[in-house]
């Protein structure tokens, strides 16, 4: 079958190889050295302990295929950012597999060998927050090399030299693909060396490598792929591995309507990778011309979780002509192990070049800036749920004291 074929085969079979133990939005790494344990039973990988985090969490690598190009892929470098963790998972379990698809393990295996180093910040990971332990950024500690983690990926990717690398990321719901209300799903960036955003032989071959993956994500989203900006992070791994001649390709899974927990995002990323990884094995990519990079519509942060449009604000007896964003924060209750949103208002006033995941046409409402707090009487939960809380609101109280 030619590539359009094979992609769309591996789209449809794609819940033959999703690692069911895994949720998209949440890995603890207990989870992790579960299915870790489980691989180091299969002949296929060669799994070894790289390293520590500062709480002394185990980070690994999982080695594969005796190919002659070396691939280095990592994920969660930012420990709230899992999708890219579990559809390495996916990957595994699709190389584990004997079907149809044979033929492309094979080539795949005899002319790469991959390095995956699935969640590098396992501090970060348990925490749900971008940074480490510490409270530091691992994808700007690449100068000082100050964090563990930050060492770790560092001395992993001078030792082996890796022809590629895959940077494996999430971006918030905000983004476009280009001026729209297209939402990037998938945004890729071939990572500059310098601030002037040089293109040599390492970079031309990542944006080639990234117009296939254009091309082969085409087929499932073609108004919700973005480029990445690539302006220059002296301080980030992308950039100081493309000055060490490392083809960096950096993919940020990004938001899709109705996929809150990014399973359908996580499936994007299983075939943007094997799409990739078969173009390097062919060298097929060397045929596209790289500029066409450039022809993908760059991120634009232009879209509200909520977005409540034309709105009257009266102040001091005269009456304004507003908009409202609303964006929200996914949080971790760490007890509970489940996520809750926290809303707030990100802006206010003329927002008609922003869109909504969710809008509203609210002209011949009023914003009445009035927090009226129902303290009389303390409420009981089952009553308020039961109809009472849709009376209080009608009634214009926003906040209720319960028992």
């Amino acid at each position: 079958m030619n590539s359009n074929e094979l992609f769309k085969s591996l789209f449809n079979d794609y819940d033959n190889y999703r690692e069911k133990k895994l949720n998209s939005d949440f890995i603890s790494h207990a989870q992790l050295k579960e299915l870790i344990a489980g691989m180091q039973t299969n002949n296929l990988f060669r799994i070894e302990k790289i390293g520590e985090s500062l709480e002394r969490k185990e980070i690994f690598s999982a080695v594969l295929g005796e190919g002659e190009t070396k691939i280095l892929a990592w994920s969660q470098m930012h420990g709230d950012e899992p999708t890219a963790t579990s559809a390495l998972f996916d990957l595994f379990n699709f190389f584990s597999s004997s079907d149809k698809y044979d033929d492309l393990r094979e080539i795949l295996l005899k002319k790469i060998t991959f390095h995956f180093i699935p969640m590098l910040n396992p501090d970060g990971a348990e925490m749900f927050t971008r940074e480490n332990a510490y409270s530091v950024d691992l994808n700007r500690d690449a100068l000082r090399l100050q964090s563990d983690e930050s060492k770790i990926i560092w001395d992993y990717a001078e030792k082996l030299e890796p022809e590629f690398g895959f940077n494996l990321h999430d971006q918030n719901s905000y983004y476009t693909a280009g001026k729209s209300n297209n939402a990037s799903a998938i945004s890729l960036l071939s990572s500059p060396m310098n601030y002037v955003k040089s293109i040599n032989y390492t970079r031309e071959k990542s944006m080639q490598v990234i117009c296939r993956i254009k091309e082969a994500l085409s087929l499932f989203i073609p108004q919700n792929i973005a480029r990445y900006k690539d302006d220059f992070e002296p301080r980030a791994f992308g950039d100081n591995f493309t000055r060490n001649g490392i083809s960096i390709i950096l993919i940020e899974s990004g938001f899709y309507k109705n996929d809150v927990k990014k399973d359908f995002v996580r499936k994007l990323n299983f075939v943007a990778l094997l799409s990739a990884f078969k173009s390097i094995a062919e060298k097929d990519y060397e045929s596209i011309e790289h500029k066409k990079y450039f022809d993908i519509p760059e991120n634009e942060e232009l879209l509200f979780d909520l977005l409540l449009r034309n709105l009257t604000l009266n102040y001091n007896g005269r009456n304004f002509k507003i908009d409202i964003g609303i964006k929200r924060e996914k949080k971790l209750n760490k007890e509970l192990q489940s996520f809750y949103y926290k809303s707030k208002i990100a802006d206010l006033g003329d927002l008609s070049i922003f869109y909504g995941i969710e809008e509203h046409d609210l002209t011949g409402y009023q914003v009445i800036p009035d927090n009226k707090l129902n303290v009389d009487e303390p409420a009981d939960l089952k009553i308020l749920f039961n109809g009472q809380l849709k009376k209080e609101v009608r009634n214009g109280f926003i906040i209720e004291k319960v028992k």
